[in-house]
């Protein structure tokens, strides 16, 4: 007890918006993690095949590009906590209860274009979480929600039960249905007990009268500045390659494993979820403090070598043997671990923190802008082999390896320069 303890206590030492961002975040994951094993099954199940789900995957990516444009506008415009509370009820708690009646193709299509809206709350949420922070002090903000968001784990056997008791569909709808009342009660409660940052305060007075019609054109402006500062291009293209692996590899893992691998559907929530947040879990609580001492692009090509391991052990697994998914999730929960707090550090310090929501939003706009075709081109190659999209994973990681690199030489030939002088 005096270990937990000793291990949590520095996520109850939060103050401020950080503490409620970090403390709230299981009511959005439990209710995540119940579902989303089985939710390309769930649709699969309605109707909803392959190429279909590929062109649900692309939809959204463009409503996801328009929303993120929009996102650093109404963060600005309204304000960080009003921003964010509307739109994550709109993205989650309205898309979840149209998915829990969904009947076909048309249910997702509606309710997968309100979900798609959901970077407008997320850029109004990170900015809340940031912007009243030390530079310093952004990376262990983002483990320590990574960690909050995975002890959700310990709820995922529930769905397994359910699964194992009664069939898919009916499972599926209950477990919506609580998502959209857990995560609408997280959005109430981050917006009770979160205040307005400084920057947001500042943003609210300079943007107080503007139509937004103005302020939208004032993009012109940041778009040019992420253009023509190295950190943030660089950026750009790190996050949107890894965007469309994780598009990938969400859209098609379940599909893959149970019906080409044979692995039976109930037993998802114990691979992808128990097991995989465990070892996530348990990775972040005794290695992170350790990593931290190394370079953090070091850190990250480490995380997509394992990430390259994981991939093609999948694809050499052969039809009804177990043992190596195992393996794959294991390997892929920790190459995700030391990856994805420090992809969002990277992105955090990119940025001018005077412009972060617009920058921001701008970023994800262009990420999911580029990203869109690609969910429907990897529909139609899983259409002829669902191991291709995944081969072309393995690529995906290469380049992101390659922009690692060459974002540390940048670091260290700055670092140079500036002792130097």
């Amino acid at each position: 007890m005096k270990m937990i303890k000793r291990i949590f206590a520095p996520a109850f030492a939060l103050r401020g918006n950080a503490r409620y961002a970090v403390l709230t975040e299981p009511l959005w994951g439990i209710p995540a993690t119940l579902y989303m094993p089985f939710f390309t099954l769930y649709m699969f199940h309605l109707g909803v095949h392959d190429a279909n789900i590929g062109l649900l995957v692309t939809v959204g990516l463009i409503v996801q590009m328009l929303s993120s444009v929009l996102g650093g506008v109404l963060t600005d415009k309204f304000g960080r906590r009003l921003t964010n509370v509307l739109w994550d009820h709109l993205s989650w708690t309205v898309a979840c209860l149209l998915w829990a009646f969904a009947q076909d193709f048309r249910w997702f299509l509606v309710a997968g274009i309100l979900n798609a809206t959901w970077p407008i709350g997320a850029n109004a949420w990170e900015c809340l979480l940031v912007e009243d922070e030390e530079p310093s002090k952004v990376g262990q903000l983002f483990n320590w929600v990574y960690i909050a968001g995975l002890l959700a784990v310990f709820f995922a056997p529930i769905s397994f039960l359910l699964m194992r008791t009664f069939s898919l569909v009916p499972v599926m709808r209950g477990l919506l249905i609580f998502a959209a009342i857990s995560m609408s009660a997280k959005f109430i409660i981050h917006f009770i007990y979160a205040t307005e940052t400084q920057q947001g305060l500042v943003r609210l007075k300079e943007t107080a009268g503007v139509p937004i019609s103005r302020l939208l054109l004032q993009n012109v402006g940041v778009l040019k500045n992420i253009f023509t500062t190295p950190a943030t291009w660089l950026v750009l293209i790190f996050i949107t390659i890894m965007h469309i692996q994780q598009t990938i590899a969400n859209s098609f893992f379940a599909l893959y494993v149970t019906l080409n691998l044979g692995f039976p559907e109930q037993y998802l929530p114990l691979l992808q979820g128990i097991l995989r947040s465990a070892i996530m879990l348990a990775f972040f609580l005794v290695f992170q403090r350790i990593l931290n001492r190394y370079s953090m692009y070091l850190v990250m090509i480490c995380g997509l070598v394992l990430y390259i391991a994981a991939y093609v052990l999948l694809l050499l697994t052969p039809a009804g043997v177990i043992f190596p998914l195992v393996i794959f999730v294991a390997i892929d929960a920790c190459a995700a671990a030391l990856l994805l707090p420090r992809r969002d550090t990277m992105v955090a310090n990119c940025m001018d923190p005077a412009e972060r929501a617009r920058i921001r939003a701008l970023l994800m706009a262009l990420m999911v802008g580029f990203a869109s075709p690609f969910g429907f081109i990897a529909g139609r190659l899983a259409e002829m082999d669902r191991r291709i999209p995944f081969m072309a994973c393995l690529g995906l990681f290469v380049i992101m390896g390659l922009i690692v690199w060459i974002e540390r030489g940048r670091k260290n030939a700055g670092l140079a320069v500036t002792e130097t002088g």
